[in-house]
């Protein structure tokens, strides 16, 4: 299996991974991901590596530095997913939502979930 292969190749120095798998190579949709963390890690760094690897897995795949506050950046503030981790998945996870939609389909139905779920205060 290719995920055996890719296990002795991983870098000493990477702290956690995950491994996400499609059905085909132009297919944007997720059919299983394989986390991988290392069982020397203190508590708390596994942990961490938990909640980044899973959400990844998930779907939230790519960290950021615009992300903020979140975990989903590099710059090691965060250790846990923060309420604003939270609402990207519960948004990502809505069924109005779909594998591989352009940004121009998905943009105003992300903007109807975000009004919907998360009116501005006023």
């Amino acid at each position: 299996h290719q995920s055996a292969s890719l296990l002795k190749t991983i870098p000493k120095e990477l702290q956690c991974v995950v491994l996400a798998y499609s059905s085909s190579p132009f297919s944007k949709k997720y059919i299983q991901a394989l986390a991988i963390i290392r069982a020397e890690h203190p508590p708390l760094l596994r942990k961490a590596c938990f909640h980044e690897e899973i959400a990844q897995g998930l779907g939230l795949s790519n960290d950021s530095p615009r992300a903020r506050p979140s975990i989903f950046n590099d710059d090691d503030e965060f250790a846990l997913l923060t309420e604003y981790d939270e609402i990207l998945l519960n948004i990502l996870y809505d069924p109005r939502l779909r594998s591989g939609m352009s940004l121009n389909t998905a943009a105003p139905v992300l903007r109807q979930i975000i009004n919907e779920r998360y009116p501005p205060e006023t």
